[in-house]
């Protein structure tokens, strides 16, 4: 279960609070009519406001919202970044962008860092489009807040287990290490949705895919180069491989027969110094010619983060460096990745998601070697 709820005293505190509120005002109302079927359903909410990573893993749930609710029009609430990385999915029929501010920097020592003025605007906007059935996946208090201000007639999520008054439909968490796609597809139990998913992927348009090309063209590659991305950014420095070490990897790279470097860098600046070394083909570009670019590799290598995301939803293997134990959670889609942890050096299999720094660089070219080897 991706991010399993920690009941510390502050955390049982809070959401004793929003239960008492919730038995008082229409945060915890219950439909007054029979619950609709599944062809009855019209109206669907997803609440997804956190980062690029956390929206790529709602694929295979946005995915089978089509499939179990063929008549129903999908909202998703996200951040704003969240329409454009979604462009040409079809799997989203209305975004409403949410500017939450609720980064892991901003709300890891602070859990009442709220955009409150953007959470009024919710209250009265949500209920407006009289959703039928909200879902969200994270098991924090503060996105249980915004699915009790929807209105929805079925407010869906995981249980905290302590009361859970703003949910309908409060699902028992049951497997601590199953990863946060599988989590978000869990939500759709209560509606009998078992069975496979054909995950739809991120799409890159024509003319997109032609831009890449003439891109990597101008910067020096061939056709026939052999095209290798490397990402050192991620949401939090914690979650960053030493930089150092990453160019240890980009001048390795280098000597690969017949191979291009490309290094991501991202919007502010954040792995500039690796653009600059010689024979590397820098990249500082927006998301959708981010999305471009890494579809034109043969491998991405990077840390637990966006990048790693849409390279895994657009078919993309990668080598990303991960502290130990979110690896089981935050594993990007697709197959043929290489996720190495400290795990994999002390064998502690302990939980440690900022322990990057004890990984060798000489694991991470390992994995690379052994990576190219297979494509």
């Amino acid at each position: 279960m991706a991010q399993a709820w920690n009941p510390t005293l502050r955390r049982r505190l809070m959401l004793a609070s929003l239960n008492a509120i919730a038995r008082v005002t229409a945060l915890g109302r219950r439909p007054s009519s029979p619950l609709k079927t599944r062809d009855e359903i019209r109206r669907v909410l997803v609440v997804e406001p956190k980062n690029i990573g956390d929206v790529v893993l709602t694929l295979p749930f946005l995915t089978k919202l089509r499939d179990v609710f063929p008549e129903a029009r999908t909202t998703l609430l996200a951040s704003s970044f969240a329409r454009i990385l979604l462009d040409g999915t079809g799997l989203v029929d209305e975004f409403i962008d949410a500017s939450l501010g609720w980064t892991e920097e901003a709300t890891r020592y602070n859990p009442l860092a709220y955009n409150w003025r953007e959470l009024w605007r919710l209250k009265g906007e949500l209920p407006e489009r009289h959703f039928d059935l909200a879902f969200k996946c994270c098991m924090h208090i503060r996105e249980h807040l915004v699915l009790g201000l929807s209105g929805a007639d079925r407010r869906i999520a995981y249980a905290f287990g302590t009361g859970d008054r703003v949910l309908t439909d409060a699902i028992p968490v049951d497997d601590p290490d199953r990863g946060k796609s599988a989590d978000w597809l869990g939500l759709l139990e209560p509606f009998g949705a078992g069975g496979p998913v054909t995950t739809l992927r991120l799409r890159v348009s024509p003319a997109e895919r032609q831009w890449a090309e003439n891109f990597l063209r101008s910067n020096g590659s061939t056709s026939n180069a052999k095209i290798i991305g490397v990402h050192p950014g991620a949401s939090v420095p914690e979650k960053r491989w030493p930089l150092e070490r990453f160019r240890e990897v980009v001048q390795a790279l280098r000597r690969h027969k017949g191979a291009r470097v490309v290094v991501f860098i991202d919007p502010q600046g954040y792995g500039a110094s690796l653009g600059e070394i010689e024979g590397v083909i820098s990249a500082r570009v927006g998301l959708r010619e981010l999305m471009a670019l890494i579809e034109c590799c043969e491998l991405l290598v990077c840390n637990d983060s966006g990048p790693m995301h849409i390279a895994g939803a657009l078919g993309v293997p990668t080598v990303a460096v991960f502290g130990s134990g979110v690896n089981l959670w935050f594993a990007p889609l697709g197959e043929g990745h290489r996720l190495i942890t400290h795990d994999d050096v002390d064998n502690s299999k302990s939980f440690k998601p900022y322990d990057v720094g004890a990984i060798p660089t000489l694991r991470v070219l390992a994995e690379i070697d052994a990576a190219l080897a297979d494509a």
